[in-house]
């Protein structure tokens, strides 16, 4: 059965609109363009947190050096177990007290126009970040010893997450409640540009 005319001037009116149409494009972006990641400054965490760090460790592990120790009232225990036992927990606070308080050092983080960056670890460091269009919910919190010592940590959360995406420790308490409220900010400011778009979409279907 031969095409109908109309049909014929359909198919070739249809190959001449996508001739015209700009084909989609992906170039590839060089490894040299590439912006780098350490030019970013990062804000150190705040100087009490190494503070905090040896007092929770001391009130961790205080507990079991003293029923190390009181293990040589025990009947019967060898001398050099009675030594051993609390000695060895103590030595094992002493390197993990000393491994935080290292680490306080290598943690920081970075505010940029659209998204947050916080880097951490001694052996094996990372860098991670969280654009703003992400976050769905930020909060602070602080334990007894943190308000003590005035820090506080930040949670980002993103949508579907029971916990944090992303938190920041050792923050000092007021630059928590800051950076808190500028990415509440952000959200809010998101999310009201999401909804004029919308709007905009509706009266334009309308």
């Amino acid at each position: 059965m031969p095409v109908p005319t109309h049909r014929k001037h359909w198919d070739k009116a249809m190959d001449d609109a996508l001739h015209e149409t700009d084909a989609f494009e992906n170039p590839q972006t060089p490894r040299e363009a590439l912006p780098d990641y350490r030019e970013l400054e990062f804000e150190p965490v705040a100087e009490r947190f190494r503070g905090y760090t040896v007092i929770t460790t001391l009130l961790y592990w205080l507990p079991f050096v003293l029923v190390g120790t009181a293990m040589n009232f025990l009947p019967d225990l060898p001398l050099l177990a009675g030594l051993l036992i609390p000695g060895g927990v103590l030595l094992l606070a002493v390197l993990i007290g000393i491994y935080r308080w290292v680490d306080a050092g290598h943690r920081g983080w970075a505010v940029r126009a659209h998204d947050i960056a916080a880097k951490e670890g001694i052996f094996w460091r990372s860098v991670t970040t969280l654009p703003f269009a992400r976050i769905q919910h930020v909060e602070t919190s602080s334990g007894p010893v943190e308000r003590w010592r005035g820090l506080a940590r930040l949670k980002l959360f993103t949508a579907g997450g029971i916990t944090a995406d992303l938190t920041l420790i050792g923050l000092d308490a007021e630059a928590a409640d800051t950076l808190r409220e500028h990415l509440a900010e952000q959200i809010r400011l998101r999310d009201a540009l999401a909804s004029d778009d919308g709007d905009r979409r509706d009266e334009l279907d309308a």
